[in-house]
């Protein structure tokens, strides 16, 4: 029977992965207590939760939660980092392994699907959630301009049918980048 402490941390596991788009599994064997608070506090800065757990304890969760495929990651010391943005993460740790060789990324969960390390560094080359917001509110920025000046300015039926029009096009356009990228990244 397992110990009610046990017990209390599968539970927060499982509600750590529920609330992240993105997990991601390291080995920090061999790195110094300096550099794993440089790597925190790194991590801390973007909104990104670090913390070791037991190899057990993270496979119990994840297949209550249906996650499979996740035990050949889980061997020897196992830090987790877990996040909404799935590139912030991946940039962070692919910056500090090049001056730290001791850190690895063992793989990683993108939704609930399981990635090796190689799809985890791919993670790097999606925009992050800011630049996502970023485009699609300068895709609706630039119509709403159009808006006001067709009512200030000109026939407002004629032109607000061309504004709304181009808005569709746009949001469709950015919507459909979004979704590319994810599709790209569950695939890799």
């Amino acid at each position: 029977m397992p110990n009610q402490k046990n017990v209390e941390q599968v539970e927060q596991i499982q509600e750590r992965f529920q609330n992240s788009e993105v997990i991601i599994l390291t080995d920090f064997q061999g790195l110094t207590v300096a550099e794993i608070n440089e790597l925190r506090r790194q991590l801390h800065e973007k909104g990104i939760q670090y913390k070791v757990y037991k190899n057990t304890l993270i496979r119990v969760a994840a297949q209550s939660l249906g996650i499979e495929s996740l035990e050949s990651y889980l061997h020897g010391t196992t830090a987790v980092a877990l996040s909404s943005d799935p590139a912030m993460p991946s940039k962070i740790f692919m910056d500090f392994s090049e001056e730290h060789e001791n850190l690895k990324i063992k793989g990683g969960i993108l939704g609930k699907k399981v990635i090796d390390a190689a799809a985890v560094e791919e993670l790097v080359n999606l925009p992050s959630r800011d630049q996502l917001i970023a485009r699609a509110v300068g895709g609706l920025r630039s119509p709403l301009s159009g808006l006001m000046s067709v009512l200030h300015h000109g026939s407002p039926l004629t032109g607000l049918v061309n504004v709304l029009n181009g808005s569709i096009q746009q949001v469709t356009t950015v919507l459909q980048a979004i979704a590319d990228q994810k599709k790209e990244a569950e695939q890799a």
